[in-house]
């Protein structure tokens, strides 16, 4: 396929793919890797399967490069997430173990926990992490924010006990100018979540990324950046079950485009007429749910963030923001969301997508 020279990943969104249980996602992970994929990610969710024991599963039984799309610092503290990253890397046979980490989403995990200055958050777990894993003894008065969230003494000195047996590399899940910065300066790349669609089409994207690559280039000249676009998709051969599957989706993600500074012209663009968007912020507002939000989106608005439909109505789509993402010098595609049934839709996606 010449339309993208970099890997192809696939995201597995847990909390949406609620009816797999761990053995139906790990042979998920199997076609996939059978399938001729490079990567596959989940996502972290409270009450949800635990994101380090899908990873750990999957990772025993798939020979496949895992990530988190993303990580929440705020669902765990950092030796222990770091204990549990490198024991993760005992399985995965010296394949690159990537963590995509951020606050979370502001509509789920924003209401979980408290996300207590975020972007100290963010840097003070990666770099804490980061110095644990290369075998450097710590303690948490050096990164006094995530340590007193998680109340760990400040004067004990924390050294993990075995080494990591396989690469660890951190992207940014976070899109704002101020944690693209920070990943500039302490992270291996970008994780450009599922408002890629969007951002390509009103031309946003390219100045997004062109001060943190500036940046990583004068920090870290020699760690080279390796950046990930998350493009959501639904296919599937039953058309309306795969436009169903997107609108919850949708309905969540177009206030965030709103809260982004999409102006009017920006969502005809996408396909959404302003007056939805008013719609849907006005119903949230009066407390109605996601799932009956998605109720007053229109086919045509989906398309405003996914690719969706059947498979001959996607191909081009998808080939055509693939070639934007070769444009940009992205590393990696990874297919995020993939549609009703995981299992159709790997197999749509390879062998009615992108072969040939």
């Amino acid at each position: 396929m010449k339309h993208f020279d970099g890997d192809i990943g696939l995201q597995f969104t847990l909390h949406i793919a609620n009816d797999y249980t761990l053995p139906q996602v790990i042979g998920l992970a199997e076609t996939a890797h059978q399938q001729g994929f490079d990567q596959v990610w989940v996502n972290d969710n409270l009450c949800h399967r635990n994101i380090f024991v899908v990873l750990a599963a999957i990772a025993a039984k798939v020979p496949i490069k895992l990530g988190t799309a993303i990580l929440v610092p705020y669902f765990r503290n950092p030796v222990d997430l770091a204990d549990s990253i490198a024991t993760i890397t005992e399985l995965t046979d010296g394949r690159e173990f990537s963590i995509g980490i951020a606050r979370g989403a502001h509509a789920i995990a924003g209401n979980q926990v408290e996300a207590v200055k975020p972007l100290a958050a963010v840097k003070e777990t990666v770099s804490s992490i980061k110095a644990l894993l290369s075998g450097s003894t710590i303690n948490y008065k050096d990164y006094p924010n995530i340590g007193s969230y998680f109340h760990l003494n400040p004067d004990w000195e924390f050294k993990l006990e075995f080494e990591p047996r396989s690469p660890v590399r951190f992207y940014s899940g976070g899109n704002g100018p101020r944690i693209l910065n920070i990943a500039a300066r302490i992270m291996d790349g970008i994780l450009i979540g599922g408002y890629y669609i969007p951002l390509v089409r009103t031309g946003r994207l390219a100045a997004m990324l062109e001060q943190p690559r500036k940046l990583s280039s004068e920090f870290q000249p020699n760690n080279a950046q390796y950046d990930t676009c998350e493009l959501n998709v639904s296919i599937s051969r039953d058309r309306d079950a795969a436009f169903q599957f997107a609108k919850p989706y949708v309905s969540h993600m177009l206030i965030s485009l709103k809260q982004m500074g999409f102006t009017d012209d920006d969502f005809q663009i996408n396909f959404v007429e302003p007056n939805l968007v008013k719609s849907v912020d006005e119903a949230f507002s009066k407390g109605a749910t996601v799932s009956q939000v998605a109720e007053i989106i229109p086919d045509e608005a989906v398309k405003s963030c996914f690719v969706v439909g059947e498979p001959d109505e996607c191909k081009e789509q998808i080939l055509g923001l693939m070639e934007d993402a070769q444009r940009l010098n992205f590393g990696q595609v990874c297919l995020a969301k993939l549609g009703p049934n995981y299992g159709e839709a790997i197999k749509l996606l390879r062998e009615n997508v992108l072969t040939g």
